[in-house]
């Protein structure tokens, strides 16, 4: 199991990032980073400490460095933090559905 697998709505919009065009998950992705850099400074640091990339994994996210700091870095994140941002993904394919 995954860890964002306890976090239903959250889990549910980081898999859809795997699909999801790179332009709109670049859009996605650097507003999560902007999240986390308001609400935790030093968060996405710290996971860059914790988490080195290697680039041999096999895990979806492991070839986009973006996305590989930001679910790492979500991982750090209490779950507060996390509510926000599933809320922000929420709000984004909410719009995608109105566009």
């Amino acid at each position: 199991m995954r860890w964002y697998d306890h976090y239903e709505t959250l889990g549910r919009h980081l898999d859809s990032l795997k699909a999801m065009d790179q332009g709109r998950r670049s859009h996605l992705v650097r507003g999560i980073q902007g999240i986390l850099a308001h609400s935790a400074p030093g968060l996405l640091d710290a996971a860059v400490m914790d988490f080195p990339l290697d680039v041999a994994r096999q895990r979806w996210y492991d070839a986009d460095p973006d996305l590989w700091l930001t679910i790492n870095g979500l991982q750090r994140a209490d779950p507060d933090l996390l509510e926000t941002v599933a809320l922000y993904l929420e709000e984004q394919a909410a719009e995608m559905e109105e566009a």
